[in-house]
């Protein structure tokens, strides 16, 4: 073969390479370009969630829009970013308030860092669906705050914001038939996670002669398979006792017959619809509302074979409350209680061997002992407990447990704070600021802090207490950083 052959052979070859890598780089592209507008199609699902419910509800919600082709991502509000938020065509926001009309945990950042922004959102379209619970002031203000903020920014809403009361499934039924007539799908909503039976073993009063509302230790026996983590709470079904339904049946000239009373089990016999004129009796009862959940910290772990709570009785003008009457009162040994367990991410446990601060007062101490529990189960050391009750002489609470994992070294340190046995009222943010610089080498060492307890009084001063020993950046690091976790109520 000839010199000037082998150059047009070699010519030929090149511009055939050339050729093929061209074609390649095309296709790349295209196939970027189709991910990226994949990724910009379908629905952005942004969930604020404190104890993990919205956060599920989010999470199915997400599932069944993917099962249509109709998801975008679902993200945490602590991850989302801006140019996520303006690059999305279509949101729904499901966001939970906490406490008196504030933002969870995990939004408190992004209320900092990007509802302080000004964004185009002239080319979204949005529906907010908030969670709250009438019980407390400002319902569902965060969910406000959201559509305000979302409002400014040119984003148009498909319709008015909803809000959900603790749950009520007539509050969702309304969200989820205005969803589908957006997508003009219909979805499944129905929950997989059922309750299960759980059997009362054991009821304990632990503080008799306390100042204070009585406090009940309740150990329930649940099926071996059932599982779950320290920090994970247990939402029980409130019911109605035998007694109340009878009552009720009687008023109202009916038999007490076993159906009628299982019909009755769990609703709202306080708070009932008006009968109409010709209405059956069981058409007005498909009118009533279903009793609401209530949501306890399981203080123990699966390897002890029982669930464990511990309850302050609620009165309230009508009597005791609504779960903590049922459970405490009502409800016999040996009876069943329908409950689920779900889990509480926000408040799990690290994954490493890193110490806890561990923070509570009243029966947040439940969430508390069901991290110790675990912790001593694991073998890991470094543990420091900040307890706080009115009196040791009758609120103190978990009392020998604590003092064997004192004596055994599981735990480094303890911290009382028996607020009425002086004249001066001590809390537990007043032992923070007694351990100031113990505090600040713990966590400089890497030490996270747990909260568990009541919001009001205890949680906003234990709070502003870390702000002012660690400084408020150091906080929001630690939240940032999963290393300040609540579970405050």
């Amino acid at each position: 073969m000839t010199p000037a052959v082998l150059i047009i052979f070699a010519t030929l070859i090149s511009l055939l390479l050339l050729h093929v890598f061209w074609i390649a780089y095309l296709w790349c592209r295209s196939r970027r370009q189709a991910k990226l507008n994949l990724t910009r199609s379908g629905f952005l699902v942004i969930y604020a969630s404190q104890s993990g419910h919205v956060e599920a509800y989010a999470k199915q919600t997400a599932l069944q829009l993917q099962q249509i082709d109709q998801l975008n991502a679902l993200v945490n509000i602590q991850d989302l970013t801006a140019i996520q938020l303006q690059q999305a065509q279509q949101v729904l926001w499901m966001v939970s308030t906490y406490g008196d009309g504030d933002a969870p945990d995990s939004a408190r950042l992004a209320v900092k860092r990007l509802f302080q922004q000004t964004l185009d959102l002239s080319q979204q379209s949005y529906a907010i669906l908030a969670f709250g619970d009438r019980r407390y002031s400002h319902f569902c203000q965060f969910g406000q705050t959201v559509a305000s903020w979302v409002q400014q920014q040119g984003a148009q809403a498909y319709f008015d914001l909803l809000c959900v009361d603790h749950f009520a499934q007539s509050d969702l039924d309304v969200w989820q038939k205005k969803l589908q007539q957006i997508i003009d799908r219909e979805i499944d909503f129905s929950e997989d996670d059922v309750y299960a039976s759980f059997v009362v073993k054991q009821r304990t009063c632990l503080n008799k002669g306390s100042s204070g509302a009585e406090i009940y230790q309740l150990q329930l026996q649940t099926a071996p398979n059932i599982s779950w983590l320290s920090g994970d709470i247990l939402e029980v079904q409130c019911e109605n006792s035998v007694q109340n339904i009878q009552a009720f049946l009687q008023q109202h000239q009916q038999g007490i017959t076993e159906k009628l009373s299982q019909q009755l089990r769990h609703k709202n016999l306080h708070d009932v619809p008006v009968r109409l004129s010709q209405e059956t009796f069981n058409a007005w009862l498909k009118r009533f509302q279903h009793l609401p959940t209530r949501d306890y910290s399981i203080a123990s772990i699966p390897e002890q074979g029982y669930v464990e709570l511990m309850i302050r009785q609620q009165h309230t003008p009508e009597g005791l409350g609504l779960g903590s009457g049922w459970l405490t009162q009502r409800v016999q040994l040996g009876e069943m209680v329908q409950a689920r367990i779900r889990s509480n991410p926000h408040f799990h446990l690290p994954s490493t061997s890193q110490a806890l601060i561990l923070i509570g007062n009243g029966t947040g101490i439940a969430g508390l002992i069901s991290h110790l529990q675990q912790r001593v189960q694991r073998k890991q050391g470094q543990n420091w407990l900040i307890f706080g009750e009115r009196q040791q002489q009758y609120d103190h609470l978990y009392r020998e447990q604590i003092e064997c994992w004192r004596k055994q070294g599981s735990l480094t340190h303890v911290d009382y704070a028996f607020s009425r046995d002086q004249a001066e009222k001590i809390y537990v943010q007043d032992r923070l600021y007694q351990q100031a610089q113990r505090l600040k080498e713990w966590v400089q060492a890497g030490a996270a802090i747990y909260v568990c307890g009541s919001l009001h009084g205890m949680g906003q001063a234990v709070e502003q207490a870390l702000c002012e020993i660690l400084g408020s950046d150091t906080v929001d690091e630690l939240r940032q950083q999963q290393r300040y976790q609540r579970d405050v109520y």
